[in-house]
């Protein structure tokens, strides 16, 4: 805790500083990148570590607490010290913390990622002192490890124990240097120093034993010495010191010291209140009487501390006092304090309203370890715990990811919570997307609505009108209309409003909207706003959105172009869980310009991340366009194996009616009428969504090709009605007849020959016989060997030049020349080196 102005070693009497060279020494001769300074409480590791602080260069100092097992705690004071020294931790760091709904499961990138910034300020020294505060914490320990082991900066470490990474194996093999409680123990003429003038010093030198807060105290006192042939251990003497001291205080000075004691780090002006407009004076009397830790800055020793809260149980009005403390902190709030001094005075009772009052800051701090911690010891008997702490239980296990136990604890939470509890919105938003997740619709609603109802302010309010929107959409309800209308009404009061409108507005275009996609998406406001969204999830969010709304037109390249910026942020902000969607919205980019190889890979990383999750929906999606990538390579029988398989009950309705269609578009080209129209007639029951829809209606005219072509033109209509394409890019490369068809059908030809130009398709236009080529640059179109041929080309190699510089066959090359002439669209070398000179004359 910290209060009042400095004051002059001079003009006090209290603890005197002395200044140790020995030790200095010790720590300037160190050449390792970790130092430890490893003893117990009281011998002088922080005001060694503070003095030898002043002789270094770009040092940032953080005094760790308990609430710094916590990760985001942690980070957040790192990348202050970090922006202090000029750098720019603080706003990437806020960031990075939003994109992770439970930080203390990505320390360890969250540590990697704390030690770049340290790189990049130029970071010397780390000093994190009081250490020990934080081991109980395994995600903290590894925290610091991960930094320590991805930065240069040095680390200086004082603890009362050795860090778990920190084996005695590391000192002998020189990975740290440490400095033990023998070598910080005060040596006679230390000893001698600190107790000049003081009576019987050489009795109390004997009895400390060299540690330096007994020394302290007795330099500050005036009670007399024990006995030269006492057994008093060091402990024992610096209670009975520090009990002389306080009965030496005046009874004002006493209250000034347990108030001090109890309210921690909280603010000058919340001291003032609980100690009055003496405060200076007070902590001046308290320097003199050797209450403090001996720096510049006032601040009550821990062992005094101790000594303090222990007396706390002595006085007839302690527990008046613990309880005006912990309503001053929550007033000021410092969420740390009230919730340890709850834990450690038992005051079980105060367990609800204090959560009521800390949980909502806590959780949107992303401070779900502090919140974690308290919840489990703060009732550890096996009766019903309060509403707040089941509440705490359920958000728990929500980002945690653990869905089924987040909606079964936020049921019940929500029997027990009041329509006016402050917490019943956030639970019932959790209920939300509990349900949400596993499509589970009519509860999800209940709960979104329950949620807006009793909303406390404006975040609860919005996320719940999200939720509703969301939940509308995808469960491809009308009532969808009114759910968009009041998003957008408040998509300008931020940049995280604006981007849950777009988003949702996106996909209602493209599962309820009649006019679809057609028209322009509007999404250029967004666009200008992407770097004031300040939460990369919402980012994230609406670049995906935006880049399927495009892929689905067949604007793959538009869409491609979005992902850059999307992968982008999933790659900063380590945003592991958003990849899936994206990757498939990838491979389905690439596959619609034709890029096989790319397709392959993105949707790999699909089934890959299913695998590794368990994820059966993401599964399901893969399987889809899995099916659609090899029905476009000519593999029918191959496709229909991978949609055989009627898909899981808890699907969103689009994606369940996807899988359907794509089953009948496999039906469809393996010559199955019947069982075509059984599984179009799924998908469309499954979902009104315009890709589902058109994508069935695809494979019942590829179906009915053989009696009429009429159908063929009625799609081509229903595609352009809503600017929905992809599903038509599909069925054309996986149906030559279909193509073949339009292209004889003089009302579609202009229609067909536009679309192939707009996916640089020229095979199917080749086929069809339209003259056009590909609007691509060569290195977008060609493979890096091709680019090497027409490189040799350019230079005037003969074919015969070309395989003899590159040691491949006459065939060979001509092989890749004709690709390339296919490609770019040309006949003639001439053209191909005209063509690549365009987009790189050098």
């Amino acid at each position: 805790m910290t209060a009042g102005a400095a004051q002059s070693s001079e003009t006090r009497r209290g603890r005197r500083l002395v200044e140790r060279p020995r030790l200095i020494k010790l720590l300037d001769e160190a050449d390792q990148q970790t130092i430890l300074l490893l003893a117990p409480a009281g011998y002088g590791k922080t005001t060694l570590s503070r003095q030898w602080a002043k002789t270094l260069t770009r040092a940032i100092w953080v005094t760790l607490t308990p609430g710094h097992r916590d990760v985001v705690t942690l980070a957040e004071d790192l990348a202050r010290g970090i922006d202090a020294l000029g750098g720019e931790a603080g706003r990437f760091i806020d960031q990075y913390l939003r994109a992770h709904s439970n930080p203390q499961r990505v320390h360890r990138e969250l540590g990697a990622t704390i030690a770049a910034r340290l790189d990049d300020a130029h970071i010397h020294w780390l000093i994190l002192d009081d250490y020990q505060s934080i081991m109980s914490s395994q995600a903290a320990e590894e925290f610091v490890l991960s930094m320590r082991n991805s930065s240069s900066a040095r680390l200086l470490i004082a603890s009362r124990a050795r860090p778990t990474w920190a084996s005695g194996r590391s000192v002998v093999y020189g990975e740290n240097a440490e400095i033990g409680r023998d070598e910080l123990a005060m040596n006679e003429a230390e000893s001698a120093q600190i107790l000049r003038g003081r009576q019987a010093s050489e009795s109390f030198a004997r009895h400390a034993q060299g540690w330096p807060a007994v020394l302290a105290l007795a330099a500050a006192s005036d009670v007399p010495a024990p006995p030269a042939d006492s057994q008093l251990l060091p402990g024992d003497l610096h209670r009975y010191l520090a009990e002389e001291l306080f009965q030496a205080a005046s009874a004002e000075l006493q209250a000034a010291l347990l108030t001090l004691a109890l309210l921690g780090s909280v603010s000058t002006a919340t001291l003032e209140r609980r100690i009055g407009s003496d405060l200076d004076r007070l902590i001046d009397d308290a320097r003199t009487l050797g209450f403090d830790s001996g720096d510049d800055e006032f601040e009550i020793h821990p062992l005094i501390r101790d000594f303090l809260l222990t007396k706390l149980n002595q006085e007839r009005d302690g527990d008046q006092q613990v309880r005006q403390a912990i309503e001053a902190s929550l007033e000021d709030e410092n969420w740390d304090n009230a919730l340890e001094l709850v834990l450690r005075f038992k005051t079980l009772d105060l367990v609800e309203p204090v959560l009521e009052r800390a949980f909502t800051p806590l959780v949107r701090a992303g401070r779900l370890a502090t919140l974690s911690a308290f919840a489990t010891e703060a009732w550890p008997i096996p009766t019903f715990p309060p509403p707040s702490v089941e509440a705490a239980q359920a958000e728990i296990a929500f980002q945690e990811g653990r869905i089924e136990l987040a909606r079964d604890l936020s049921r019940k939470t929500l029997l027990n919570l009041s329509p006016s509890h402050p917490l019943r919105s956030r639970t019932a938003l959790i209920l939300g997307h509990s349900c949400y997740s596993p499509a589970e619709f009519p509860e999800a609603e209940a709960a979104f609505r329950q949620a807006l109802d009793s909303a406390h302010d404006e975040r609860d309010e919005a996320e719940a009108l999200h939720g509703l929107a969301i939940v509308a959409v995808f469960a491809e309800q009308n009532e969808a209309v009114a759910a968009i209308g009041a998003l957008g009404a408040r998509r300008h009061r931020s940049p995280i409003d604006l981007a849950r409108y777009t988003t949702a507005r996106l996909a209602f275009r493209r599962v309820i909207d009649p006019s679809g996609l057609s028209g322009e998406l509007h999404v250029e406001a967004a666009r200008l706003a992407i770097d004031r969204i300040g939460d990369p999830r919402a980012r994230t969010s609406m670049t995906y959105s935006i880049a399927s709304a495009l892929a689905a037109r067949a604007d793959y390249k538009e869409a491609k172009e979005w992902l850059k910026l999307f992968f982008a942020d999933a790659e900063a902000f380590d945003l592991v869980f958003a990849m899936p969607l994206a990757n498939w919205t990838l491979a389905q980019s690439a596959l619609g310009l034709r890029r096989f190889g790319e397709a392959e890979r993105a949707l790999q990383a699909v089934e890959d991340s299913a695998t590794r999750s368990g994820g059966f929906r993401h599964e399901i999606n893969a399987r889809s366009l899995r099916a659609r990538l090899l029905l476009q390579t000519g593999q029918a029988d191959a496709a229909l194996a991978c949609v055989s398989e009627p898909p899981e009950q808890f699907l969103i309705p689009s994606w369940r009616g996807e899988y359907y269609a794509s089953r009948a578009l496999a039906l469809a080209c393996s010559g199955d009428s019947d069982g075509t129209a059984n599984a179009a007639a799924m998908a469309t029951h499954a979902s009104r969504a315009h890709e589902v829809r058109l994508l069935a209606q695809c494979a019942t005219v590829i179906s009915s090709l053989r009696q009429s072509s009429a159908p063929a033109v009625e799609l081509l209509r229903s595609a352009r009605a809503v600017d929905v394409w992809d599903p038509v890019v599909c069925a054309l490369r996986a149906s030559r007849d279909l193509g073949d068809a339009l292209a004889a059908i003089r009302e579609a030809r202009p229609i067909v020959e536009r679309l192939y130009r707009r996916i640089d398709d020229l095979p199917l236009a080749r086929r069809a016989g339209f003259r056009t080529r590909a609007t691509g640059s060569p290195s977008e179109l060609l493979s890096s060997r091709e680019m090497e041929i027409l490189g040799l080309i350019a230079r005037g190699y003969r074919n015969r030049d070309i395989a003899n510089a590159l040691y491949i066959a006459p065939s060979t090359t001509k092989s890749h020349i004709h690709h390339i002439f296919e490609k770019l669209g040309v006949r003639t070398r001439a053209e191909a080196v005209a063509r690549l000179e365009m987009f790189d004359p050098h």
